[in-house]
């Protein structure tokens, strides 16, 4: 992920998310990392909550597609690194 793409939106507008999607199985383990590690970020980052919540309802038997969308996110970091909370 390091040489990847950035983007500037969270997640493809019209993107729809099922848990009878079918697709191949990923590692379940590391899903789950980068979700929770997602989830931690949250408190600094209120803009991911959207695409964090939606990818913590498919925990438990992650496809190819979550992947993808997962890995969108963490594209979406990567081009908003500039982005912070003034107080």
């Amino acid at each position: 992920m390091k040489d990847c793409n950035a983007v500037k939106n969270l997640i493809v507008p019209g993107t729809k998310l099922s848990k009878n999607d079918v697709g191949s199985k990923v590692d379940a383990t590391l899903f789950k990392q980068v979700v929770g590690s997602l989830m931690y970020l949250t408190t600094t980052r209120p803009d991911l909550m959207y695409g964090v919540s939606l990818m913590r309802r498919f925990m438990t038997n992650p496809i190819e597609n979550y992947w993808l969308v997962a890995k969108r996110i963490l594209r979406y970091l990567k081009g908003t690194t500039e982005f912070k909370i003034y107080y």
